[in-house]
């Protein structure tokens, strides 16, 4: 222990001498030093008012007083973090643990080693409340993370209309550090799954589909980290990158975009994604614009997604029907016929054959095949809402 506080102690000096900020890493030293004193004082207790062991009694009141200054390099070292990178669950549980050790080391300073009993009772209560309530670690580290990432929105001009949709488009040479703490926080996000928070800065949805909800774990946060990301079209940094101080090497990748639309010649054309998973407005929803050569197009969900509609642009400005489809009355009668296998509260999927899950429209010179991949229909109260995902074959007949 003397060995170790020494070097501790020696540390100090040099950060005083050369007045720098210590690093993150010394308050995990001085958190084991601190942590394993109090305890081998614990341990020796019992025989600290043996006539022989007058040393313990020494030791436990020069340690206490030790660890103060000890403490004081913590304090400044998790604030230098938190103030750069706000709190984690590992920086909270820091600060708690340097809180209850100074409370701790004041309390046995003027007790002067009486009331042992009041280390592992305290030790349980600030366990107790670190787990539980709005002041949790997880609550806490949430809370701050969030307001980096609007401190960092605002800072830099991220948003528009207090959204972070395509803020990677409108702002798109921010600086390394920048990318490396919104690469951060979305990850952070992503892998405790805790969306709910960040919703409110996107018009994309980032709830995650039943589909994806059946998967393992890291697929789920793999899908989380990728909507955030491509609803901000902010740069992603890699993990590994985020933990280095230098900017790693630059490439640039392009790649064609996804066609909303493919020409297969004669009239008919392949829709790659008709989806509805990643729309909000439920009652009324325009999914696809589409440019053909028989004219300007628009897919549209209604009904709270339970009919989808193409519309075609008229000359005056107005959208006239051509046909529409009725994913929803599909799945009713899915559900219908699949009586028993009704999922209430369990996210498990009915598998079907791809020929099961084919649905036909027809209207004014045009046909609509639509190739389900995936069709939901939930059922809460008096409201009953639809999502599906699948692709299309639309032919126009002359």
């Amino acid at each position: 222990m003397l060995l170790y506080g020494g070097i501790l102690y020696a540390y100090m000096g040099r950060i005083l001498v050369q007045w720098e900020l210590p690093k993150g890493w010394v308050s995990f030293l001085i958190l084991a030093f601190s942590v394993a004193g109090i305890f081998a004082l614990l341990l020796i207790h019992p025989i600290r008012e043996a006539a022989e062991n007058t040393w313990i009694r020494t030791f436990a009141r020069w340690f206490y007083r030790a660890l103060f200054p000890l403490l004081g390099l913590l304090a400044v070292a998790i604030y230098t973090r938190v103030q750069q990178y706000g709190i984690t669950e590992e920086r909270y549980s820091v600060l708690v643990l340097a809180a209850w050790l100074a409370l701790i080391a004041t309390y046995f300073l003027l007790r002067q080693g009486r009331g042992i009993i009041w280390i592992p009772a305290s030790l349980a209560v600030v366990a107790l409340l670190s787990v539980v309530g709005p002041w949790s670690a997880f609550a806490v580290a949430q809370r701050s993370q969030h307001r980096q990432l609007l401190a960092l929105s605002q800072q830099y001009q991220l948003l528009q209309n207090g959204k972070l949709d395509n803020a990677g488009k409108h702002q798109t040479k921010l600086p390394w550090e920048v990318r490396k703490r919104t690469s951060s926080i979305f990850d952070f996000f992503a892998d405790r799954n805790a969306l709910a928070q960040l919703q409110p800065q996107f018009s994309a949805s980032l709830q995650l589909p039943d589909s994806i909800r059946q998967q393992p774990r890291w697929k789920q946060q793999q899908w989380v980290s990728d909507r955030l990301f491509a609803a901000s079209q902010l740069f992603r940094v890699d993990r590994a990158d985020e933990h280095s101080g230098t900017v790693p090497q630059v490439s640039t990748t392009f790649r064609t975009e996804e066609p909303k639309v493919q020409p297969l010649g004669r009239g008919r054309y392949w829709l790659p994604t008709i989806a509805t998973l990643d729309y909000r407005n439920l009652s009324d929803d325009t999914t696809e614009h589409l440019l053909l050569r028989e004219g300007t197009f628009r897919l549209r969900s209604t009904q709270y997604r339970r009919r989808l509609v193409l519309e075609q642009l008229r000359p005056d400005g107005q959208w006239q029907p051509v046909l529409a489809a009725e994913p929803g009355a599909f799945v009713d009668s899915l559900a219908r016929q699949h009586p028993g296998e009704n999922k209430e509260e369990e996210n498990e999927s009915i598998r079907l054959p791809a020929t099961g899950m084919t649905l036909t429209a027809s209207g004014k010179g045009a046909t609509l095949r639509l190739f389900v991949r995936y069709i939901n229909r939930t059922d809460r109260q008096d409201t009953v809402k639809y999502e599906y995902d699948g692709n299309g074959l639309l032919e126009f007949v002359e």
